[in-house]
């Protein structure tokens, strides 16, 4: 949440000053993303990071943001804070679906490597597709840990400390000023760019099968911690690695081609997912 994002901020401003990077507190969400918006005029990565509450606060801004376009060269990730059991936010929100709605892909990590890994996963997939993209984190992933492998840091070129002026004068008013007949044109894009961004999930393999390769009675989909879930209940049971399981870590849009060839080599599909049935039921109309 804000607060803790503000600590950690704090913490870090040494280190983020020193290197260039701007990190700041906005006056609420909305700003927040007002500013993401403003960056993609330049090749700049930027990030929003809120609660799933802030989420409908920025929804307007994130519509009309995504509309436009990150930088193929910037990106643009949105972090959501999910609290699907209401432990410290008000409304157990599924962001997955506002996210939906704006026409936003969804990245959903598993793990607390995953975590960390799919940071630079997700702006390369803004990158080719241009389109922002949404980053599920839940409570219970935040508030757990892990030991994971880490690389060194790859600080920007373009920052604080080596800015350039934006000549207004050459940007891209037909692509940035979404204003009618602009909107439709744009509209009539996303097709493209939603098959851009799965042809580069596949290409990274954002989603993992595990498990038997021949035909099987049962098969599993899961994603989030709701794939730790099933592990450990099969684990329980005795069953592990007995069933194939494709794990989404990309769970909007789902890859209709990759559904439907795990489906195909079992009898039984059973979708296991944290929260509320948002994968089940595009997969049962796949």
């Amino acid at each position: 949440d804000s607060i803790r994002a503000s600590f950690g901020l704090s913490y870090l401003r040494d280190l983020l000053k020193s290197h260039g990077v701007c990190a700041r507190m906005a006056n609420n969400e909305a700003i927040s993303v007002a500013m993401i918006n403003g960056s993609q005029m330049l090749p700049l990565r930027a990030m929003s990071v809120f609660k799933s509450v802030g989420g409908h606060v920025a929804s307007d801004a994130l519509a009309l943001g995504n509309l436009s376009g990150a930088n193929p060269e910037g990106g643009v990730v949105i972090v959501f804070g999910d609290d699907p059991w209401s432990e410290s936010t008000q409304v157990p929100a599924d962001s997955r679906y506002l996210c939906q709605h704006l026409r936003m892909p969804v990245l959903e990590p598993a793990t607390s490597q995953e975590v960390k890994d799919f940071v630079p996963l997700a702006f390369r997939l803004s990158q080719v597709s241009s389109l922002y993209i949404g980053y599920i984190l839940t409570t219970t992933l935040a508030d757990g840990g892990g030991t994971i492998k880490v690389g060194p840091n790859y600080w920007p070129t373009q920052s604080m400390k080596n800015p350039v002026q934006l000549h207004t004068d050459t940007l891209d008013l037909e692509g940035t000023v979404l204003l009618p007949p602009r909107t439709g044109k744009k509209e009539v894009q996303m097709p493209q760019r939603f098959a851009a961004l799965l042809d580069e999930a596949r290409r990274l393999g954002v989603n993992q099968v595990t498990g038997p390769t021949e035909s099987a009675k049962v098969g599993f989909v899961s994603c989030g911690l709701g794939h730790h879930y099933l592990l450990a209940a099969l684990a329980d049971l005795g069953l592990a690695d007995r069933f194939p399981i494709l794990k989404l870590g990309l769970c909007y849009p789902l890859d209709d081609k990759q559904i439907a060839e795990f489906a195909s080599r079992v009898e039984h599909l059973i979708v296991v997912e944290e929260r509320r049935g948002f994968v089940e039921q595009p997969i049962a109309e796949i």
